[in-house]
């Protein structure tokens, strides 16, 4: 439990994208907001005293608040915001909560963000959005309100203890990357492939391996078995890339002792990023991959939920998702299924480091900026109620998210309700040596190249899968747009 306990404290990191379940169910409105131009009385409280004031926070007692929310309902659910939500109101009767919940968030968001109204924008939500680099751009204009205040804030109920001393530096350096922090680490996932323990014993199947040889002897059983050796969502292919395979690169340079140049060049843009000889090499097995028929012929029509559920009903052995998967899938799940994990071994080392993808689940609020104070005031009064240790418990249990806390893991009561595929997680990390990394940068790319890049490299990924595509010459070309990108939107000295 120790060692368990010990490995739970290095999961908390960075990047993302996720696949969603389903949900709407808003609380009626008890008073409005009002406009961002507000009267004084709204955003600056006149003559406070000690009996009209809530004394963690001096926020009055006496005003009716109410903050409207937009909630993606991703994998993760809403059983731990609707216990989130619950506590507050309890704890701050005068605050109420007006949530448009649903896994289709971005169709509502970025229409309020174009109609430009602030009044009818959200005063907090998920960043669920369609297009890449929106977040940055929200924050280049002005449009988010910055956080950082809150990292030097008592955590709740713990006056000894501040947020910054329970949150790891990757998730805090992460969260500031846009030069403020916009959005709070509140919990994180874990990313690979993801089986049923009990097909692999029945099929004495290597549940482990330790060696590059290894895994590919496995996959060639597992075809050999008649069953898909590892599937994914072709409608959306970086499951394949982000969880699995882009993540070799980095175990490629620790094996050959460059990990330190190399991931300090990845996080600053310098030198090539996509034609470096490890990620050239990444893409290349893929290929190899896809030759050998290790893919389902038909992956580009499959959805996430559909190749999860090729796993579920052992027509394939692995597939590429995060730890979300367990949640997500519970009503699908056969009696005596049991959630196990696995990450690439990619040298022939059994000594060797294993890099697992992890990064930000979808648990953190942006605040629009253009709202009155006292919204906002009380915006970051909720976000900050989210690292009380019952919501992250919650988090943990109900919705199959890391929590955010560092010292989450110091009670082994807490660690006992992680779910079965977090659990798979740190099985799997008390076998292996296992680092945990993000595709985090040091700053971000938004100009045109960059966008074109990647749909470059999206539209690559099933064609490499289904070895129709030699990905060599498209790596070439699209690192000639990520360059062009980079040279643009570098920080100026």
């Amino acid at each position: 439990m120790k060692k368990a306990s010990a490995l739970l404290l290095s999961l908390v990191m960075v990047v993302v994208l996720l696949a969603g379940c389903s949900g709407n169910n808003n609380e009626p409105a008890n008073s409005s907001t009002g406009p961002a131009s507000s009267s004084p009385a709204a955003s600056e409280p006149a003559a406070a005293t000690e009996s009209n004031v809530y004394p963690e926070n001096g926020l009055p007692k006496d005003e009716k608040v109410t903050l409207k929310m937009g909630f993606w309902e991703a994998g993760a659910g809403r059983v731990w915001l609707d216990l989130a939500v619950k506590n507050f109101k309890e704890k701050y009767p005068n605050v109420t909560f007006d949530i448009t919940s649903t896994p289709t968030l971005s169709t509502i968001l970025e229409p309020k963000i174009a109609a430009g109204d602030d009044n009818d924008m959200f005063d907090l939500f998920i960043p669920n959005f369609t297009a890449t680099g929106q977040l940055e751009r929200l924050a280049a204009a002005g449009k988010l309100e910055p956080q950082d205040d809150l990292w030097e804030r008592d955590l709740p109920g713990e006056t000894s203890k501040k947020l910054r001393s329970v949150i790891s530096d990757d998730a805090y350096d992460n969260s500031r990357s846009i030069g403020f922090t916009a959005r709070m680490p509140v919990g994180g996932y874990t990313a690979g492939l993801f089986f049923d323990q009990k097909l692999f014993d029945e099929k004495g199947w290597n549940k482990s391996p330790g060696t590059w040889d290894e895994f590919v002897a496995l996959l060639d059983q597992i075809k050999a078995d008649g069953i898909i050796p590892i599937t994914f969502p072709g409608v959306y292919a970086g499951y394949l890339t982000d969880y699995v395979f882009n993540v070799i690169q980095f175990n490629l340079a620790k094996a050959n002792g460059t990990f330190d140049t190399y991931i300090k060049n990845f996080r600053n843009f310098d030198g090539p990023l996509l034609t470096t000889t490890e990620n050239k090499e990444a893409w290349n097995r893929m290929y190899e991959f896809g030759k050998k028929g290790y893919f389902p012929s038909g992956v580009a029509a499959l959805n996430h939920t559909q190749s999860q559920m090729q796993v579920l009903q052992h027509k394939a052995a692995l597939v590429s998702t995060g730890d979300w998967v367990g949640n997500e899938m519970k009503d699908s799940t056969p009696e005596g299924f049991a959630w196990g994990f696995m990450a690439i071994p990619a040298v022939n080392d059994a000594d060797q480091t294993i890099f697992v993808n992890a990064g930000v689940a979808d648990v953190g609020f942006t605040i629009w900026k253009n709202k009155p104070d006292l919204n906002k005031k009380w915006a970051k009064e909720f976000i900050l109620s989210l690292y009380d240790f019952e919501i992250q418990e919650s988090l943990a249990a109900e919705a199959g998210t890391y929590p955010g806390r560092l010292d989450f893991g110091e009670d082994p009561a807490r660690i006992a309700k992680l779910q079965p595929t977090q659990a798979a997680v740190m099985e799997y990390a008390t076998k292996h040596k296992v680092e945990y990394i993000s595709y985090r940068h040091n700053f971000n790319l938004t100009s045109p190249e960059h966008g074109q890049a990647d749909k470059i490299l999206s539209e690559l990924i099933t064609a490499v899968a289904t070895g129709k595509k030699d990905p060599a010459p498209v790596l070439e070309e699209a690192e000639k747009l990520k360059q062009a990108a980079i040279d643009k939107d570098r920080p100026k000295q």
